[in-house]
């Protein structure tokens, strides 16, 4: 869904992406390693399996739910308004023009069924992309958290797209300071990261 020419190198630094995004609301930290210091994450079983090729069997029962006609896989989103890439996993298309964006997730949903913040902002990022192309208001967006099998459909209001766009913001500015950002996350969010390490002696 993007007609322009490839980016020189140089272009792309002045970009970010919608995974970015979701790193940021999980810890503001994980983008500074990354995009500021450059260091890599450890590959971890977990990313091993979610970047596997997804079964998509799920997506049959989902089409049902939202009322798709037209399924496209693995699009890649771009805006120069926003500075922001992406590729989304599929883009669900309604028969009232209704573009719906999935992703698939190798975990658990939030507790009580619903998304994860942080995946939830990704998907924002996605549609504010998806907003600019079309010029239609993305309502809704699904994930299907592939380890319990589970397919959330949710709203998509103006906070959650307001939110992204702050995020957005804070990590251009991020990037173009290389300050650290001075944040404090649960330390429960620590125990499985690869910058743990990092972080804490």
């Amino acid at each position: 869904m993007r007609a322009e020419a490839e980016p020189s190198e140089g272009a792309c630094e002045k970009f970010i992406t919608a995974v970015e995004v979701k790193h940021y609301a999980y810890c503001p930290r994980i983008v500074w390693f990354t995009h500021v210091l450059h260091l890599h994450e450890p590959v971890t079983e977990a990313m091993e399996l979610g970047s596997e090729e997804h079964d998509e069997s799920f997506i049959t029962p989902l089409i049902r739910m939202v009322g798709a006609v037209r399924v496209l896989r693995n699009v890649e989103l771009e805006s120069e308004r926003l500075r922001l890439r992406g590729k989304v996993d599929f883009v669900l298309i309604t028969r009232f023009g209704e573009h719906v964006p999935v992703e698939v997730k190798w975990a658990e949903p939030a507790r009580g069924g619903g998304p994860k913040r942080d995946h939830k902002l990704q998907l924002a990022a996605y549609a504010l992309m998806l907003e600019e192309l079309t010029g239609r208001p993305v309502k809704r967006a699904a994930i299907y958290y592939a380890r319990v099998g589970k397919i959330v459909v949710f709203p998509l209001d103006e906070h959650e797209k307001r939110e992204a766009k702050r995020i957005i913001r804070r990590v251009h500015e991020m990037v173009e300071t290389g300050k650290e950002p001075a944040v404090r996350v649960p330390k429960s969010r620590c125990i499985n990261c690869g910058f743990r390490r990092y972080c804490m002696p």
